[in-house]
Order: C-alpha cells, then sequence, then structure tokens
C-alpha cells in the first residue's frame, strides 16, 4: 500500500507539470458547437464518495441537488473536429440575461481527473461559482470520458478550452467582455497558456500550477513520463518543455491573476508559485500570490477561503497599473515609443489599466530619482495633457524643467500651477528659489 502511495504521488507530481506545446485555436467554422446537450443528474448525499461525506452535509447536496435557480448540462461539443465532452452551469432562466462566464479548467490526468460524482468537490466549486451568478464552462479535455482524441496534457487540448470561446458566443446569454478562467494543476497551466496567446479573459485564478517543466524535463528520470505524452518526444522536447514553463514567458501574462498555492504541496514544490510571482513582477504584471500554509495540492483544507479569494477575484476586477507597461517601453525602446504605448492603451485597453493622475506623476518621479530629466519632462507633459486642470501635474513638469536647468519653463510652470491653486504653498517656495517673488 505504501509503495502505491508514493507511486501516486510520483504520477501526480509529474502530471501537475507537463504543460502543452504553443496550442492555438483552430479556425474551424464548428469549433465550438454543441452537438449533444442533456440535464446531469445531480448526486444525494447517499451517491457521493464517502471521503466527501464528512466535507459536505446532507443539507449542502440536497440544496445543490435541488436548486430551482440553477442546472448542470452534461454536453459535447466540437473542437478540431473532435467530440469533446463537458459541462455547462447556468441558470435555469437565461432569457434576455447577459451574465459573466468562468472557463473552469480542471486539474490532474486520465480518467481519474474527469469531473464527475466520484471528484464531487468539482462540481461543488463549479456550484459555488454559478451561485454567485457566473455562468460555468468546463471541458472534460479529449480522451477524457469519452472525448475524441489523445491527452496531451495542455498540448493540442489547449485548444478545447480555446473553442469554449466560440460555444459560449453561441449561447447568446453571456457578456463576452466578462469572461474569466480558473485552472487547477494543469488546468492552471493551461490557463496561463490561454493567457499567454491573448484569450479574451478579464482575470484568472490558477490553483497548485505548474511553472517549470523545463526544469524538471532535466531532473533525474524527468523524461520518462513526459515521453509517453508529448508528440515527437525526441525531436521537440525541449519546444514541448519551455511551452509548458510560464516563468520563462511570464512577461506576456498580462491580465490580472490570482495564484493560489498549498504551503505543504507535496505534488508540486510551493517555489513554483513564487518564482512565477517574482516573474511577474519584475515585468510589472498584476498579480497576487496566496500561500495556505499545511494546504495541499488542491487547498482543500482552506477550499471555502479559497473560492471566496476567486469569487472576489473576479467580482472586483483589479486594474492594472499603467506606470508598468509604459515604463518597460521606455526601458526597452525611448521616451517616444512610451508616450505611444500610453495613448495605444488609453485608447484600446482604458478599462484594463488605471490612468489616474498619479500613476504617470509617479513614474515621472521615478525617473527623476534615476536623473533622467528629460524623460520626465515628456512624461509629465504627458500628464499635464491628461489632466490639464490638475494642479499637481504642472507643479510635477515645473520641478523636472528646474531640474533639467530650464529655468523659465520651470518659471512657467510653477505659476500655471499656481493659477489652478492659489494654496500650493510649494509653487510659491519654488518660484521664490528661482527668483520670482
Amino acid at each position: 500500500m505504501k509503495f502505491f502511495l508514493v507511486l501516486l504521488a510520483f504520477l501526480l507530481s509529474l502530471s501537475s507539470i507537463t504543460v502543452s506545446g504553443q496550442a492555438t485555436q483552430s479556425s474551424g467554422t464548428t469549433n465550438g458547437k454543441i452537438i449533444e446537450q442533456a440535464k446531469f443528474a445531480l448526486p444525494t448525499h447517499d451517491q457521493i464518495p464517502d471521503r466527501f461525506k464528512t466535507i459536505y452535509s446532507k443539507d449542502t447536496v440536497e440544496r445543490i441537488r435541488t436548486s430551482p435557480n440553477l442546472e448542470l448540462l452534461k454536453i459535447k461539443y466540437l473542437s478540431d473536429d473532435l467530440k469533446i465532452s463537458a459541462f455547462i452551469y447556468k441558470p435555469t432562466s437565461t432569457t434576455g440575461k447577459k451574465l459573466p462566464a468562468v472557463i473552469w479548467n480542471h486539474g490532474m490526468i486520465g480518467e481519474d481527473s474527469r469531473i464527475s460524482i466520484e471528484n464531487y468537490n468539482d462540481i461543488y466549486d463549479m456550484y459555488r461559482l454559478a451561485e454567485a451568478g457566473f455562468v460555468v464552462l468546463a471541458s472534460q479535455y479529449r480522451g477524457i470520458d469519452g472525448s475524441e482524441g489523445k491527452d496531451e496534457i495542455a498540448g493540442a487540448d489547449l485548444d478545447d478550452v480555446l473553442n469554449l470561446f466560440p460555444l459560449a458566443k453561441s449561447l447568446g446569454y453571456i457578456d463576452m467582455d466578462r469572461i474569466f478562467m480558473w485552472g487547477l494543476s494543469r488546468g492552471g497551466l493551461m490557463t496561463l497558456q490561454a493567457m499567454r496567446i491573448g484569450a479574451p479573459i478579464k482575470a484568472a485564478v490558477v490553483v497548485g500550477a505548474p511553472t517549470d517543466t523545463v526544469a524538471r524535463l532535466h531532473a533525474p528520470d524527468g523524461e520518462r513520463f513526459f515521453r509517453t505524452v508529448w508528440p515527437d518526444f525526441e525531436t521537440r522536447k525541449e519546444e514541448h518543455a519551455i511551452n509548458r514553463s510560464p516563468v520563462l514567458w511570464a512577461d506576456k501574462l498580462s491580465v490580472p491573476l490570482l495564484i493560489i498555492q498549498g504551503g505543504a504541496d507535496s505534488s508540486l514544490p510551493p517555489h513554483q508559485a513564487w518564482n512565477l510571482a517574482a516573474k511577474m513582477d519584475r515585468f510589472g504584471n498584476l498579480y497576487e500570490l496566496i500561500v495556505y500554509a499545511r494546504d495541499d495540492h488542491g487547498v482543500n483544507q482552506n477550499a471555502e477561503d479559497r473560492l471566496r479569494r476567486t469569487i472576489d477575484w473576479f467580482t472586483n476586477v483589479r486594474k492594472m497599473s499603467i506606470i508598468q507597461p509604459v515604463a518597460r517601453t521606455l526601458r526597452e525602446q525611448d521616451v517616444a515609443a512610451a508616450v505611444k504605448k500610453y495613448y495605444d492603451l488609453k485608447k484600446n485597453q482604458q478599462a484594463s489599466y488605471d490612468f489616474a493622475e498619479p500613476e504617470l506623476n509617479n513614474l515621472g518621479y521615478m525617473l527623476l530619482e534615476e536623473q533622467k530629466f528629460k524623460d520626465a519632462i515628456e512624461i509629465f507633459k504627458l500628464n499635464v495633457e491628461a489632466y490639464p486642470q490638475g494642479f499637481n501635474t504642472y507643479d510635477s513638469l515645473a520641478e523636472a524643467f528646474m531640474k533639467d536647468g530650464q529655468r523659465e519653463l520651470a518659471i512657467k510652470n510653477y505659476k500655471r500651477s499656481l493659477e489652478l491653486n492659489p494654496r500650493n504653498t510649494n509653487a510659491v517656495e519654488m518660484l521664490k528659489k528661482l527668483g520670482v517673488q
């Protein structure tokens, strides 16, 4: 028995870090088409596995089973001409509604990973999201639960996730501007891959997501499992490993991301989550990292808090700071490109970024501290243009001109700041220093 448990833990560890090559959404016109649909018979408390009977009370299971407002549908849809099993958790009535949706990506591998009564915790999690007002779309992936094709574990099967977008659009009651994504373990990795290639989601949550398959591949005996899963293993193994290693492309993860990790995860070293967070921070992408001490791979001991944080992350979408993409563009190109980046994002992604007056002002002062006076001037000028009635924008621009030795322009902008706010004592003091009474 002990050997079996050790072997199972080893296989789970491998499965949680085997993510695919860079899958892309197929252009087939039938992708996402629902070809079968039936109401799923939710179980009674007596029908769920014994391991869940102490977790979920009879009242809870019965409330889910008899909910008059929600229903769980079992469907099959087309993905790359394959018939794929999936679920839709939705309100019983959708007439005239436009609802937010969560694409929910389950974890683990093989038939035992499927969403089912045997994995009742999956049903409970989806119910909680549906109860909070979201339509939940959950693919079983190819090769699982009667789905056609072969599961490559976040390889070509990523298409099965991406093809839920045209499916969602075809339903008619989903607000396509409010789609979110959640993933556990390999499903977390697939979520990160979908983010990488620009899937149109507003925010994402990953739990126990593998982030460094390259390191795993080169660990002792690391190839043993991968060679049975990845196509063309000998010639493409490095490509597959890179495409399954989010730490190597964290700069592409620009959607607000909540990273949840169990501190006692025996299947995935917690440092993988920490390393991803560090890379996200380096590139200025918006994230939060929550590590639950002494909890497991699925953060099951703190499941209710995990769900609470997930629902809040999707309900109250955080805005990303405009500082990060503008500063990165300035660093990699020049200030002219940074200004263009600002305008492009303001035109095309205004809802995703915080364009408040203090944002550019803070960036300008960062540049002043680095003695990059010319760049700071251009950033402050950009803020003046965005907020022409903000006295502080002129005050900051004046300071940059003063530090750059451009006395007359400093005086001009301090005076304009005082016109907008006669109580700006800083401008009064600075004008005195400049010899203006």
